[in-house]
């Protein structure tokens, strides 16, 4: 059986679209589990009727969301997704056929968006995608994408995830790659996923996602892993080359580079100097919503 868990919060007039995706895969032996805090989101999901679980948590953050699916889940396979999000056709199902422990699908950006973050969301998304194709090729550690992955239950068995966590997807890939399981991508299990429109949601979102970095245990940490702003900047005489190919482009793109010097910036005063935890930290991001 494959379990299908998707957190969401507040909602309801996105996951009715992200459950119809994975109703239409039509996978044998699944069930689809939603949690969320929220009564509205919840009915909006059951709408849909069979196959949905509805589940009811404590508004706690995703990680208590996630240890609370996790224990109602029946499947062997479980496949993570978010209520925000929409898989492409075949996504599922090209997961579940995938011989690895911890399989990471593709974010692509939604192709009606422009402007400058609809520019960013593609070039961070596609230098993601080339270092997931590459790790995956030669068998190196990559985090999976929280936006969609599965998990062999295997993998899940000891673990849970703290409360505390700001990034789930990349504190579960450092436990199962520390525990020896492997870490495989599947570029075919494309999820659309709508980029920030405006800046003070973009450097929220980035702040949450890269403070994370700093509380992944000593012992769980890769070296080879550029998990850090001028680990970035390695690859931005290729992302220069790559995007850079206009006027607007090189502007938009020297300011990508200012804009995640800052939220590295942000990241390190709050955690490291201000000691600051999730509720300070974890602000909700309302334009992709």
């Amino acid at each position: 059986m494959i379990s299908i868990i998707i957190t969401a919060k507040n909602e309801a007039k996105t996951i009715k679209r992200a459950v119809l995706a994975f109703v239409g895969e039509k996978l044998e032996s699944s069930e689809i589990i939603v949690v969320a805090p929220d009564q509205e989101t919840l009915e909006s999901a059951k709408d849909v009727g069979e196959p949905v679980i509805a589940i009811r948590d404590l508004g706690h953050g995703k990680s208590a969301a996630l240890n609370l699916a996790i224990r109602q889940a029946r499947g062997e396979k479980v496949i993570f997704s978010d209520g925000d999000v929409e898989i492409k056709p075949g996504a599922a199902r090209y997961l579940a056929e995938s011989d690895g422990d911890l399989v990471s699908g593709q974010p692509v950006a939604q192709k009606n968006q422009i402007g400058i973050f609809g520019f960013w969301q593609n070039v961070l998304f596609d230098t993601a995608h080339r270092i997931r194709v590459e790790k995956s090729s030669r068998g190196a550690y990559f985090p999976v994408s929280g936006y969609l992955f599965l998990a062999r239950r295997e993998t899940l068995a000891d673990f849970v995830w703290p409360e505390e966590s700001l990034a789930e997807d990349d504190f579960f890939s450092h436990y199962a790659w520390h525990k020896g399981f492997k870490i495989k991508y599947e570029e075919r299990a494309e999820v659309n996923v709508l980029a920030p429109k405006n800046f003070s949601d973009w450097l929220k979102q980035k702040v949450r996602t890269l403070a994370a970095s700093y509380q992944i245990p000593k012992e769980w940490q890769v070296k080879e892993e550029p998990r850090s702003f001028w680990g970035e900047t390695s690859g931005g005489g290729q992302m220069w080359k790559k995007y850079a190919l206009g006027p607007k482009e090189k502007v938009w793109l020297l300011a990508l580079f200012g804009a995640r010097l800052l939220a590295w910036l942000i990241a390190f005063w709050r955690v490291k100097i201000l000691g600051q935890k999730r509720e300070k930290i974890w602000q909700r991001v309302e334009s992709t919503k």
